[in-house]
């Protein structure tokens, strides 16, 4: 509806700078300058290396209602950052991570049903399987369980920022496939480097 640039901008941009605003205000985490100043110098890094190509989209209804949907998916990662958060005072990472894979999983069935998704299960290729098993593995349990488990030992605002990263590694990657990194890109990644270092710095 938008566009994976927007996406991204919109999602590995805002995400980071919210979830920082919301431990300031509501964990009281202390802010300093140099963590702001550095936010601002990753943000500009971010948007440089992910937008080095011009946006082909039309801006029509579509677009637009793309674009607002987009905007929620920050404000959602930010509160589950600090509920997660929240909640590791009590229980341990792995077992925050079980329980909301389980009740995430629960909660896609009710869509799939209305999609006739769950019916197409023995349509689905050994490599399909694969992908899925590696999506579960990788994505879903060992990433959500490193991202809850460094906020719970450096806070959220210090992890979040590692999210500025995402799309130049996104893109270093694709260079694999064939795609060629732009002078733009370099720069990006080398502000986000900068911008990176001034938030974690002791």
């Amino acid at each position: 509806m938008a566009g994976a640039s927007i996406a991204a901008i919109l999602v590995c941009l805002l995400s980071p700078v919210l979830i920082t605003v919301f431990s300031h205000v509501f964990l009281e985490e202390p802010l300093h300058k140099r963590q702001t100043i550095g936010i601002g110098v990753a943000a500009i890094g971010t948007c440089i290396a992910i937008a080095s190509g011009t946006l082909s989209m039309s801006r029509g209804p579509t677009f637009f209602l793309g674009s607002l949907i987009l905007l929620s998916t920050p404000v959602l990662w930010a509160t589950y950052s600090l509920l997660g958060k929240k909640i590791m005072d009590r229980y341990s990472p792995f077992l925050v991570v079980a329980y909301v894979n389980a009740l995430g999983g629960l909660c896609l069935i009710p869509p799939s049903l209305a999609q006739h998704s769950l019916y197409q299960i023995s349509k689905i290729s050994l490599d399909g399987w694969l992908a899925i098993l590696y999506l579960a593995v990788t994505c879903s349990f060992i990433g959500y369980y490193i991202w809850l488990y460094t906020m719970n030992k450096i806070g959220p605002a210090i992890t979040s920022s590692f999210l500025f990263a995402e799309p130049l590694v996104t893109v270093t990657f694709a260079t694999f496939v064939g795609e060629t990194l732009s002078p733009f890109i370099i720069v990006g990644g080398f502000l986000i480097f900068i911008g990176m270092y001034l938030v974690t710095r002791r």
